[in-house]
């Protein structure tokens, strides 16, 4: 290609005087590829975040290029967190199904110790799975995780107790522990901050929309069983779901892209211009290996648990869904069946605020706001729920579409602020890998405070959730003065701000 169609004259239209467009890379003296190089690889450090990361690039290259970018990296990891998270929750539609029966999962708090041990593993693996993912590879390393638990998934279908089912649901944890700090780290090295969340959004909407289906293709599944008896249906959903899984982590090995400076499904010009433009953003293109002299400086890092502690906020409510949505619409009087199918219209609607907070949010570079209406509008939907008469089954249900919308637009929006507000790879990969381990502790205060005895009403989770989402909106008040107060010393004063003197805070 012509190494030169990555500059234009953006002011005048004009070709760049670096060489005519019919010069080949590596013809001419100079090249705009040389240009490119130039800023890459003694320049990581003083690169200015002041530039604008598009400037004299061409604009067609520029978004073929990002257009090729979101083709290869965004669906296909999207994909694979939808089962993930299709494979984590399924466990409550299998229990709808009769595997509460099968393996007396109703004596005691037996369901939610097999929910709880799930988490444990899951959360202890992020970070050194986002080690062994720079380490080892994108593809090797999350391919081979989803194929593991899809193996785990299809061995749940045999198991004869609930010991048995806990241990299982343990290694699918373990396995699981890669996917999502992973993507999450995975793709905010791709793209420059103003691009990052709509990427995340679109990742993350694309499983609120597998979750809702998954209750449908459970009641499809669960009819199987009227055609072949040689299984239960609660066995024909770890069976076909984790089965569709193994199909999915084969695939990967092949599909899956690596980091931007590994990167080979894109010609040289593009990856240059793609690690400059990262680096115009934030000046951290380069990879710099996680140490634990780092991991105790980002441990001190304040900012990093505020935003741990929003997400694990906001994933309380949306796995406490997952896993009892199921459960609560029994209780307001629908059949087994119907509750698996009304499971799934909450989480379509949930993918209209998620994509377009995402959209808002990167096209205003404002972040707390959109989370702070979010978090309105899930405390709305849970007091609908939780207050309204048990006779008034329109508003409650309503109530749900509120929660679903609000606490599932949050995921990804403060995953994404999170990933904005800091520089450095390593970093980056440690605050994914700490957002996301909180998420999960999210997921066992769900099954903690969520208790079988309060059912079907849940008043005591209800509450604990509408506190949580409480502290989000006063986490977002404070973190933005913080944001800006430190911006303001920086302008004024010259403080360096993540390493960086060029570098500002997003509120």
């Amino acid at each position: 290609m012509n190494a030169t169609n990555l500059f234009s004259n953006t002011k005048t239209g004009t070709q760049s005087h670096h060489g005519s467009q019919d010069e080949k890379y590596g013809d001419s003296p100079r090249t705009a590829t040389q240009d490119i190089v130039d800023e890459l690889p003694h320049g990581y450090q003083q690169a200015s975040t002041k530039v604008d990361p598009d400037e004299g690039f061409d604009p067609d290259f520029l978004k073929k290029t990002i257009r090729k970018i979101d083709w290869r990296l965004v669906p296909f990891l999207a994909a694979c967190y939808s089962i993930s998270l299709i494979d984590r929750t399924n466990i409550s539609l299998a229990r709808a199904a009769g595997m509460n029966a099968a393996l007396k999962l109703n004596v005691g708090d037996r369901y939610s110790i097999a929910v709880l041990s799930f988490f444990i593993p899951y959360i202890l693996l992020e970070f050194p799975s986002n080690i062994g993912l720079r380490k080892f590879g994108a593809a090797i390393w999350l391919s081979t995780a989803v194929t593991l638990w899809g193996l785990m998934m299809i061995a749940m279908a045999y198991v004869k107790d609930h010991h048995q089912l806990a241990a299982l649901r343990a290694l699918v944890g373990v396995f699981e522990a890669a996917l999502f700090p992973g993507a999450a780290y995975l793709i905010s090295c791709w793209y420059i901050r103003r691009q990052v969340q709509k990427r995340l959004s679109f990742f993350y909407v694309l499983s609120v929309f597998a979750t809702g289906m998954s209750s449908i293709l459970a009641y499809g599944l669960g009819r199987i069983y009227t055609i072949n008896r040689s299984l239960q249906p609660w066995q024909y959903i770890f069976v076909i779901e984790g089965g569709l899984t193994v199909f999915l982590g084969l695939i990967g090995y092949v599909v899956i892209v690596d980091f931007p400076d590994k990167a080979k499904f894109l010609t040289e010009d593009q990856k240059k211009m793609t690690l400059v433009r990262i680096q115009r953003d934030r000046a951290d293109a380069e990879h710099d290996p996680v140490t634990w002299s780092k991991v105790k400086t980002y441990i001190m890092d304040i900012k990093l648990w505020a935003f741990a502690l929003m997400f694990m906020g906001t994933t309380t409510a949306s796995y406490a869904l997952s896993y009892f949505l199921p459960r609560i619409l029994a209780g307001m009087g629908f059949s087994t069946a119907n509750s698996q199918i009304l499971v799934a219209p909450p989480y379509v609607w949930a993918l209209i605020p998620a994509i377009a907070s995402g959209i808002m949010s990167d096209k205003t570079q404002i972040r707390s706001i959109w989370i702070v209406l979010n978090c309105f509008c899930a405390i709305m939907g849970l007091a609908l729920f939780a207050f309204l008469p048990a006779a008034n089954t329109a508003g409650r249900y309503a109530g749900i579409f509120l929660c679903a919308g609000g606490c599932n637009s949050n995921v990804p929006l403060v995953i994404g602020w999170a990933q904005i507000s800091i520089r450095a790879q390593s970093k980056r990969a440690y605050t994914s890998a700490l957002t996301i381990a909180f998420g999960g502790i999210g997921g066992i205060a769900s099954a903690l405070v969520f208790r079988e005895q309060d059912a079907p009403t849940y008043r005591l989770g209800i509450w604990f959730t509408i506190g949580f989402h409480i502290y989000i909106i006063l986490a977002c008040a404070a973190l933005s003065f913080h944001f800006r107060k430190r911006n303001a010393q920086a302008d004024r004063h010259g403080e360096i701000l993540e390493g960086h003197q060029d570098f500002r805070y997003q509120l």
